[in-house]
């Protein structure tokens, strides 16, 4: 299925076989996918495009995101608490492959959460794509849909979190526990939002 086929925006069997629904876009085959039901319904509204974006980012964000985000942001503060000339360095070239690696799996995780906060918005904005920032813009808007309470008192929580790593990681390596509950929490919004979204099953392709 392509673009030029003109097929609208929705759910439809899975192409690669699998017994379960997939979502198209209209333009292209997105990750978001509902297994097979016993009941379906045949009254629930298709996805608006908009929707169908903001699950897709969401999808990206729970599968290798988040992960690949706190991954490397662990990492990249890490070798520099440790880097060579400073107490308990390691070896230049250990650090130098681990500064690569934190790198790379920074920006792959900024780039997930960049897409996810255009979704959100409905737009591209300065804050989606400055690192570290988009990561609490992204749970701000994700808070904001799920309609939960005190949004703004979490985010500030995760920011001190975030700082307070920053700043101990090199003497108090236990730190690095809080750091993945903030991962955690993000991972949980997320999950949260796309339920909230997609609903409980895909409705009947006649």
């Amino acid at each position: 299925m392509n673009a030029s086929n003109r097929v609208p925006a929705g759910w439809y069997p899975d192409p690669a076989g699998e017994r379960r629904w997939r979502v198209w876009n209209g333009a292209e085959w997105t990750l978001v996918t509902r297994p097979y039901g016993d009941a379906l319904a045949r009254d629930r509204p298709s996805l608006e495009a908009a929707d169908l974006a903001t699950i897709d980012s969401l999808r990206r964000v729970t599968r290798f995101g988040v992960l690949a985000y706190y991954t490397g942001f662990a990492l990249l503060v890490s070798i520099l608490a440790h880097w060579p000339g400073h107490a308990h360095p390691v070896s230049p070239r250990f650090a130098s492959v681990t500064l690569g690696a934190a790198l790379g799996l920074g920006a792959v995780g900024t780039a997930a959460f960049a897409t996810l906060v255009r979704a959100l918005r409905g737009r591209w904005t300065l804050d989606a794509v400055i690192p570290v920032l988009n990561t609490f813009v992204a749970a701000y808007w994700t808070s904001r849909r799920l309609g939960l309470a005190r949004t703004s008192a979490r985010l500030v929580t995760d920011a001190l979190i975030t700082v307070g790593f920053v700043l101990l990681c090199g003497r108090q390596p236990w730190v690095g526990l809080a750091l993945a509950g903030v991962a955690f929490s993000q991972l949980a919004r997320a999950f949260a939002l796309v339920d909230r979204l997609s609903g409980p099953q895909p409705p009947v392709i006649d």
